[in-house]
């Protein structure tokens, strides 16, 4: 059995990016080898992660649902508003029936019982849009009913779609009705209640292995020779006859998946085939695993752009005598396209050399960009590269008309285009060769506007490109406040949009990388004499510097006789002299920490230049939460779960001993946080705050943080989790 807290922090992870991650991308967030990573997921199994794709993209899955009874005395499903989880409930919480809470008593256990716990609400949507048919648009009844026709064809505003495929019941291998959630006509619909491409896409992978799985049960109550073929629904003929629906099966780049393609699917549907008795007989006779894999091959034609595996060889397991043979044809060719899965280009190589040689698992090439093109088995490089990516980084060209490219949907005609690049230049600081991402908005005048630069005729800046980035990489889906000037904002980074808050005006938003020329690689190669092993100087100077991670965080052990040591050891004797620190642990977090001092920058600046008021605090956490922490920082869903007197936000204490109160007793001691807190200006709270009470009325301007006593506080309550930095942990017993 898996650890339900390493399986709570997978599940929080895969919905933070979208409800999927490749493998190897996966890999790197969590901070586990691929052993480990394939024996937790292999201990959870296919009702908690589905891995697909011939083992290399995992899936978020849950048996979770919302409860859809109007009235409901109580039971083990969620209770929410479906409209409010989907952002479109107007009514409030105040007006609306049902709950706008998924924190409260009833939630928390259910969650608590799928060991959901540590999700945000962001990332509960994700989980629940890709699992639930609940958050679907209805199936449509004539479709259903009538011989897959509905009058009103394509005008209709409902899913045709077989209705019992949505419920993971249906019990024919191959329905006469559409078990196709990406047709054109079905995205269409899902689009008009807010589901994309991405999100249909994750949820019909995963029915489409329930659906297998479904029949394997069926078959084995069923078993014997007259259940061996099933006759249609109330027809004459067989179902021997019928057709598989064929599912579409998806380029899972991570480039692709990052630009939001989704909303123009590159990939396309399929067209049907016929499908013999044998694929789908052995689809029930296969194993879980290679179920998924029969699912997608049994689909894929020669007609199909989409790049897959299982058109070169068959997937290890399935099969007789060529079992484990690769097709010696494709051997030079798979060769060449070892990366096909991976859009990152290795910077050792285009820096210089890579002792990894062919073994690496990134892109060899000469340029910290390539652009290729799929032709319909391989990806291919594509010619004019510099002109092809001149024109992709002004922000102004949304397409390439001489080279027939769209970086919309990033194809060329009809063929799939990719981008490969380096790392972005803030997740590897004291690299050279990384890739610098610019942001843009677009002004009234549809000129694209940088971030951090000022507007003609305007004194006010925003937060630089490389701030917004920062964020970017540390939650690709993110809603991030800003303010610049006397308003207030929001950016979306997964429908690229920024709102003004108050005038709930919109602008679009762009994220473009800057051109680098082959003429400007080699000045900085030959030119440079700065070294790649150069520590990060954005982080603290104490910090060690072997252990500054690309991704999460890394836990360094204090020594007792440092004055570091015994600063934290002093304040926590302050109240808890009868206790002995067992160790001190420093929390060595890049990202979180560049934006915790990009949080104080703004903080100063909206405070007229003046230094914002920092101190160190404690907090008590559950165990289960703390790895979760020291990746993401606290959140108050969970925080501030113990209490809400002054708000519903994270608290912080002055004194150890009440932090105390709320750690956890484990076999080794008791656990307790001390962080930096940026408070600035306070007010005494109020526990039906949810975000700090405004410093006067004629301006947008509020508190920075609620406190329990305005003129001798000890209790603080913080609504904004970038004001925080977890900096150590401290294990101590009685």
């Amino acid at each position: 059995m898996c650890d339900p807290a390493v399986s709570s922090f997978l599940t929080q992870t895969l919905c933070a990016h979208g409800g999927r991650l490749g493998l190897r991308e996966l890999q790197e967030n969590i901070g586990l080898s691929a052993l480990q990573l394939e024996n937790t997921l292999s201990a959870a199994g296919p009702r908690r992660f589905l891995v697909l794709e011939g083992g290399q993209v995992v899936l978020a899955v849950t048996d979770v649902r919302v409860c859809v009874r109007k009235e409901c005395d109580g039971c083990e499903r969620l209770h929410l508003c479906k409209l409010h989880l989907m952002g479109r409930c107007h009514l409030g919480p105040s007006s609306c029936k049902y709950s706008h809470d998924i924190m409260n008593a009833e939630n928390k256990k259910v969650l608590k019982k799928h060991d959901l716990s540590g999700l945000s609400e962001n990332e509960l949507q994700v989980l629940l849009l890709q699992n639930d048919a609940f958050f679907l648009p209805d199936a449509c009844q004539l479709y259903n009913k009538k011989g897959s026709h509905c009058m009103q064809q394509n005008n209709c505003n409902k899913l045709h779609v077989c209705q019992h495929f949505l419920k993971g019941k249906c019990k024919f291998p191959r329905c006469i009705n559409s078990h196709n959630l990406l047709d054109d006509h079905a995205l269409r619909v899902l689009e008009t209640v807010g589901i994309d491409g991405k999100i249909a896409s994750n949820f019909q992978a995963i029915y489409d292995y329930k659906h297998v799985e479904f029949n394997r049960e069926q078959k084995k109550v069923n078993s014997g020779p007259n259940h061996d073929f099933e006759f249609d629904r109330g027809r004459n003929s067989p179902c021997l006859t019928s057709q598989l629906n064929p599912t579409i099966h998806l380029m899972l780049s991570v480039h692709n998946y990052r630009n939001d393609n989704w909303k123009k699917p590159a990939v396309r549907r399929i067209k049907e085939q016929k499908t013999t008795l044998e694929t789908v007989q052995c689809m029930l006779d296969a194993s879980p695993s290679e179920a998924v894999l029969l699912i997608q091959s049994s689909h894929a034609g020669p007609s199909s752009t989409v790049p897959t595996q299982s058109r070169d060889r068959l997937p290890t397991g399935v099969g007789d005598k060529d079992k484990g043979k690769k097709d010696s044809s494709s051997d030079e060719a798979s060769k060449d396209n070892k990366t096909d899965n991976c859009d990152e280009i290795c910077l050792f190589y285009v820096w210089k050399y890579c002792k990894n040689k062919d073994k690496c698992r990134s892109v060899h090439y000469h340029l910290p960009y390539k652009w290729e093109i799929h032709d319909g088995l391989y990806w291919k490089e594509l010619s004019m590269m510099e002109e092809i990516e001149k024109a992709y980084c002004d922000p102004k060209n949304s397409s390439m008309p001489s080279k027939n490219i769209n970086f919309q949907t990033m194809t060329c005609s009809s063929s799939l285009v990719r981008r490969l690049s380096t790392p972005s230049s803030v997740t590897k600081p004291t690299f050279l060769l990384t890739t610098q991402w610019i942001w843009y908005w677009k002004n009234n005048q549809d000129k694209w506007i940088e971030y951090g630069e000022q507007e003609e005729g305007n004194s006010t800046t925003s937060p630089s490109s490389a701030i917004i980035e920062n964020l970017y990489q540390a939650d690709p889906c993110a809603i991030v406040p800003f303010q610049a000037g006397q308003q207030q904002y929001e950016l979306n980074f997964k429908e690229m949009i920024q709102t003004n808050t108050h005038f709930k005006t919109q602008r679009p938003v762009c994220r473009r990388p800057k051109f680098v020329s082959s003429e400007d690689v080699q000045k900085i190669k030959t030119g440079s004499q700065r070294d790649s092993s150069i520590p990060n100087q954005t982080c603290p100077s104490h910090w060690d510097a072997s252990a500054l991670p690309d991704f999460g965080y890394k836990a360094v052990v204090i020594h007792n006789t440092t004055s570091e040591y015994n600063e934290i050891k002093q304040l926590f004797h302050q109240t808890m002299k009868n206790y002995s620190i067992l160790n001190i642990q420093r929390i060595q977090n890049p990202s979180l920490w560049k934006v915790f001092q990009w949080q104080k920058e703004k903080m100063k600046r909206e405070n007229g230049g003046k230094e914002v008021q920092e101190k160190r605090l404690f907090h008590g956490a559950d165990v289960t939460s703390m790895e979760t922490i020291c990746s993401q920082n606290f959140d108050w869903r969970i925080c501030g779960s113990n209490g809400t007197n002054y708000g519903k936000g994270i608290y912080f204490a002055r004194d150890a001993c009440y932090s105390h109160t709320y750690c956890q007793a484990t076999l080794q001691g008791h656990f307790m946080f001390v962080a930096r807190v940026l408070v600035g200006d306070y007010v005494k709270g109020n526990a039906a705050f949810v975000r700090p009470p405004m410093k006067c009325a004629d301006k947008l301007w509020l508190y920075d943080s609620c406190v329990d006593d305005e003129f001798n506080p000890a209790v603080f309550v913080v609504f904004e989790k970038h004001q925080i930095y977890p900096e150590y942990i401290i294990e101590y017993k009685e």
